[in-house]
C-alpha cells in the first residue's frame, strides 16, 4: 500500500495525460464530481468502487484495471486516480514538491469535489487529444459501451478485472533497463532510459529509419525535448509525439503503437544524446555491421574474378576474341549477388571497353582497359584476405547511393552539363551553389539509351517541369535562386527529387550576390594548392570550381590532337588552361567558347568567371567549362587592383597564340625594388627542379606505355626485346630514384626470364607484380603532375 502512495503522490497531471490522454484526464476530473467512491485497500492494490464500474489501482499505475471493457487507462481508472489522490493527501504532497523542485504548480482538488483538470502538458499531448478518439469508455445505464479495441466483455452480475495488456517487447525492454524506482528528482530524473541498451534501440529503428535519424542529427535538427514528470519527446521529420514513462513499458506514441516502435527508439535515443549517455559517433558506429556479406560467395566471386583477370593478361588484348564481353558480363552478375557493388561496375566498364576495342572506337584506349582489369585484381586479392564483415563492406562499395537529409538548403543555378556514359545512359546534370556554406550541390536527369539492344530516344527535357515543385521549367533552373525544404542528398552533394522536398522559387539568380562573389578564385597558385596539395581530396569526384581570368589569349585549335585549348591568365599570369577535346557531343561545346571569344572583345570586357571542373594535365591546371560570366570588372568586394594599375598594357589587349608573352618574358617587378627582384640562384634551382620532374614524368610514361605493351601482346608470348627494355627501365629507375619501381620491374624481368625454362608457367605472379607496379606508377604520375604545376606557376615572373 506504502508503494501505491508513493505512485499516487508523483502522478501529477503529466504523467497522466502520458498514460492515457488529455481528454481522457479533463473527462475524469469532471466525473470526478459526480462521484462518490468507496475504497478497499489490501496489500498491494486499492479496489475502488465507482458508480458504474470498478476499478483495481496498482502500482505501477500502468498496470490498473478496470471493469469497464477498455484495454487500456480509460477515463474511469484516471477518474479513481485521482480520488485516490485527493483522499490520501498526495494531491497536496505533490503540489509542494512541484512548487520546490520544477517551479510549476501542482494538480488542485477542492475539498467540496474534484476539480477538472487544467491542461499543464506540452501542446503537442494537445494535438494527440485531438487526433485519438475518446480514450475513455462510457458505460451506459443498461451496460457497459466499448471504445472500438476487442476486450472482454464486462459481466452483467459486478464487476470483473481486466488486465492491461502491454506487450513482450516493451516488458523485455522493461526487464533489460533494470528495476529503477520512479523519481522526479535529482540530476538524472530518469536513469530507466538511460539504461537501455542503444544496440537495442538501433534495432528497433530499423536500417532506414536510423539513418534518416543520425542525418537530421547532423543536418543541426534536433528532437524537441521536454522534461516535467515525463518526457515528451516530438520527433519533426517524423511528425511523431512520444512520451516516455517510467516504467517505460506505459509509454505512448502519437502512433498508438503499443510496442517499441521506431519513434518510442529515437525519442529514447534523443533522451541519452542529451544526457551526454551516447554521443553521435558512437551510434555512427552502429552504421557499420549493418551490412552483412556471405563471406563464402565473396570469395568464390573474387577466385574467378582473379582467374579472368590473370587469362586476360596472359593471352594478350591482341588475342581477345568477342567471348571476353559475355564473360565479364557473366561475372559481373556474379559479383552482384554476393553483393559486390564497385567490383560489378568495373567488369561491366571493362565490358564496354572491350566492345569499343572489337568496333574499333576511337574513344578506345589501351590504357583505360588495363588499368580496370588490374584494379579488379587488386580488389580480388583485398578481398579474399579479408577476414572480418567490416573489411569486406568497405572493399564492395555500394549498390545505390543513400539520400539523407541535409536540412534546408538555399541554392544558386550556375550551369547545366550533358553527359553521355559508356554504359548507356546519356541526360543532364544541374550544378548549384549553396548560400550560406559555399558547397556545391548537384542535380542529374540520366535516360538510358538502350534497352535490351534497341536504341530508345531520350525525351527532350528543356521544357520539362522542374523538379520539387518550383513551377518552371528545367531550362529555367539554372538561373534562378530557390530553396528547398526537406531536402536530401547523397555524398558528393547529389540532390534527390524525392516527392517529400519542397522547393520555393526565390527570384532570378544575382551574379552580384556575396556569396557568389565570394566564392570566386582569382589566384591560381592558390586554387592549385588548395585542390590538388596534401591534405586535398583526390580522386574524389569532380572538383568544381568558380575561377575569374583579367586576361586571356586568343583561342586555338590544334588539329592533329583535335583539341580546343584557351589560355587564361590571373594577376600574377599564372595560367588557367580551358580544355575539351573534340567529339559529336563537344561540337556545339567549341563553337560557343570560340563565339564567347570574339563577344568578349567586342564587348570590352575585362574579367571572365569561368565555372567548371579543375584537373591537371601534363603540369598545366586545366579546366573543363560548364558556365562563363563575362564582367565588366572584377569586384571591389575582393579587392583586386584595377586594370588602370596593372603593369603594361599588354595586358588589355587580346593577343594571338603567337604573340602570347612566355613567363620568362613577362614583365618583371621595376628595377628599383630589389626586395622583389628574385635571385638569380633561385631561379636556377626551380628549373633544376623543373628538369628533374621533367625527366621523371618521362620516366613514367615509359614505364606505363610499356605495362601497356605487355598486356597488349600476352604475357606467354615474350620477346628478347621485352627483356631488354624490362632491364634498361630497371637501371633508369634506380638512377632516378624510383627503387620500388626498379625493383618490381626487375622481378617480372625475372618472370620472363623463368618462362622459357618451365613447361608449365604461371603468369599470375607476373599479374601481381604489374598491379603493384601500375598502383605505384599512378601515385608517382599524380605527385610529379601536381609538383610540375607548382614549380612552372613558381617560375612565371612576379611569384618567384
Amino acid at each position: 500500500m506504502t508503494n501505491i502512495k508513493e505512485q499516487l503522490r508523483l502522478a501529477d497531471e503529466d504523467y497522466l495525460i502520458g498514460l492515457s490522454n488529455k481528454g481522457t484526464v479533463k473527462r475524469a476530473g469532471k466525473d470526478l464530481e459526480n462521484e462518490t467512491p468507496t475504497v478497499v485497500w489490501t496489500e498491494t492494490e486499492a479496489q475502488v468502487a465507482l458508480k458504474e464500474e470498478t476499478c483495481v489501482i496498482r502500482s505501477p499505475l500502468g498496470d490498473s484495471s478496470c471493469s469497464c471493457p477498455s484495454r487500456s487507462i480509460c477515463r474511469h481508472i484516471v477518474t479513481a486516480i485521482l480520488w485516490l489522490k485527493r483522499e490520501t493527501g498526495a494531491d497536496a504532497d505533490a503540489g509542494d514538491d512541484e512548487a520546490k523542485s520544477r517551479g510549476t504548480a501542482g494538480s488542485e482538488v477542492k475539498s467540496g469535489g474534484a476539480r477538472s483538470c487544467e491542461a499543464a502538458g506540452s501542446d503537442a499531448g494537445g494535438d494527440e487529444a485531438k487526433s485519438r478518439e475518446a480514450a475513455g469508455s462510457d458505460a451506459g445505464a443498461g451496460g457497459a459501451k466499448s471504445r472500438g479495441t476487442a476486450g472482454s466483455d464486462a459481466g452483467a452480475g459486478g464487476a470483473k478485472s481486466h488486465e492491461v495488456e502491454v506487450s513482450e517487447v516493451n516488458r523485455s525492454l522493461a526487464k533489460e533497463a533494470g528495476p529503477i524506482p520512479v523519481s522526479g528528482a535529482g540530476p538524472e530524473p530518469f536513469p530507466e532510459m538511460l539504461q537501455v541498451p542503444a544496440a537495442r534501440l538501433q534495432r528497433a529503428c530499423g536500417s532506414q529509419r536510423f539513418r534518416r535519424f543520425l542525418a537530421h542529427l547532423r543536418a543541426g535538427e534536433e528532437a524537441a525535448v521536454k522534461e516535467t514528470s515525463i518526457v515528451t519527446v516530438t520527433l519533426p521529420w517524423e511528425g511523431a509525439v512520444v512520451k516516455l514513462l517510467v516504467p517505460l513499458e506505459h509509454s505512448s506514441c502519437s502512433c498508438h503503437s503499443r510496442e517499441l516502435c521506431p519513434h518510442k527508439a529515437q525519442a529514447l535515443l534523443a533522451y541519452q544524446l542529451k544526457k551526454g549517455r551516447i554521443s553521435l559517433a558512437e551510434l555512427e558506429g552502429f552504421l557499420e555491421s549493418e551490412v552483412s556479406f556471405d563471406l563464402e560467395a565473396v570469395r568464390t566471386a573474387a577466385a574467378a574474378v582473379r582467374e579472368s583477370v590473370v587469362g586476360q593478361f596472359a593471352n594478350g588484348l591482341a588475342r581477345q576474341s568477342r567471348e571476353v564481353e559475355e564473360s565479364l558480363e557473366r561475372l559481373a552478375v556474379l559479383c552482384h549477388r554476393a553483393g559486390l557493388a564497385q567490383m560489378e561496375n568495373r567488369l561491366r566498364e571493362a565490358a564496354t571497353e572491350y566492345r569499343q576495342y572489337f568496333e574499333r572506337s576511337a574513344a578506345f584506349r589501351v590504357g583505360e582497359l588495363a588499368k580496370r582489369l588490374l584494379f579488379l585484381y587488386d580488389r580480388v586479392d583485398r578481398l579474399e584476405k579479408a577476414g572480418s564483415q567490416e573489411t569486406v563492406r568497405r572493399l564492395a562499395g555500394n549498390f545505390r547511393d543513400r539520400y539523407e537529409p541535409v536540412g534546408r538548403l538555399r541554392l544558386m543555378g550556375i550551369g547545366v552539363r550533358f553527359f553521355a556514359s559508356k554504359s548507356g545512359y546519356e541526360g543532364e546534370t544541374w550544378y548549384f551553389l549553396e548560400m550560406e556554406k559555399r558547397k556545391w550541390y548537384t542535380w542529374t536527369d540520366a535516360r538510358p539509351t538502350f534497352y535490351e539492344g534497341v536504341k530508345k530516344r531520350p525525351a527532350a527535357t528543356e521544357n520539362a517541369p522542374a523538379p520539387w515543385n518550383l513551377g518552371c521549367s528545367r531550362q529555367q533552373l539554372s538561373e534562378l535562386e530557390f530553396e528547398l525544404s526537406g531536402a536530401k542528398a547523397a555524398s558528393g552533394g547529389r540532390l534527390s527529387a524525392s516527392q517529400e522536398t519542397r522547393g520555393e522559387t526565390v527570384g532570378q539568380r544575382d551574379l552580384q550576390a556575396a556569396a557568389f562573389l565570394e566564392s570566386v578564385a582569382w589566384d591560381y597558385e592558390k586554387l592549385l594548392r588548395e585542390l590538388f596539395g596534401p591534405g586535398s581530396m583526390r580522386g574524389r569526384g569532380e572538383r568544381l570550381v568558380l575561377a575569374g581570368a583579367v586576361r586571356w589569349n586568343e583561342p586555338a585549335f590544334d588539329r592533329v590532337s583535335q583539341r580546343f585549348s584557351w589560355q587564361l591568365f590571373d594577376e600574377k599570369d599564372r595560367e588557367l588552361l580551358i580544355s575539351v577535346k573534340y567529339t559529336k557531343q563537344e561540337r556545339l561545346t567549341i563553337q560557343l567558347l570560340e563565339r564567347l571569344e570574339k563577344r568578349l572583345w567586342n564587348r570590352g570586357c575585362e574579367t571572365l568567371i569561368c565555372f567548371g571542373t579543375l584537373y591537371l594535365e601534363n603540369g598545366r591546371l586545366c579546366l573543363y567549362p560548364i558556365e562563363l560570366f563575362p564582367q565588366a570588372a572584377r569586384p571591389a568586394a575582393n579587392e583586386a587592383p584595377k586594370r588602370s594599375e596593372m603593369a603594361g598594357p599588354e595586358k588589355t589587349v587580346r593577343l594571338s597564340a603567337n604573340e602570347a608573352p612566355k613567363p620568362s618574358e613577362t614583365p618583371g617587378p621595376k628595377a628599383g625594388n630589389a626586395a622583389a627582384v628574385p635571385a638569380a640562384d633561385k631561379i636556377s634551382r626551380k628549373q633544376a627542379d623543373l628538369s628533374a620532374v621533367q625527366a621523371l614524368s618521362r620516366y613514367v610514361d615509359e614505364t606505363f606505355g610499356l605495362l601497356t605493351d605487355l598486356f597488349t601482346g600476352g604475357l606467354l608470348s615474350g620477346s628478347d626485346e621485352r627483356g631488354t627494355a624490362l632491364r634498361q627501365l630497371c637501371e633508369e629507375g634506380e638512377r632516378l630514384g624510383l627503387h620500388q619501381a626498379a625493383e618490381e620491374l626487375r622481378q617480372i624481368e625475372g618472370y620472363l626470364q623463368q618462362k622459357r625454362h618451365c613447361m608449365e608457367f604461371s603468369p599470375e605472379p607476373m599479374v601481381e607484380a604489374i598491379a603493384r607496379l601500375w598502383r605505384y606508377l599512378t601515385a608517382c604520375r599524380e605527385k610529379l603532375s601536381y609538383d610540375k604545376t607548382v614549380l612552372v606557376m613558381d617560375l612565371t615572373e612576379g611569384n618567384v
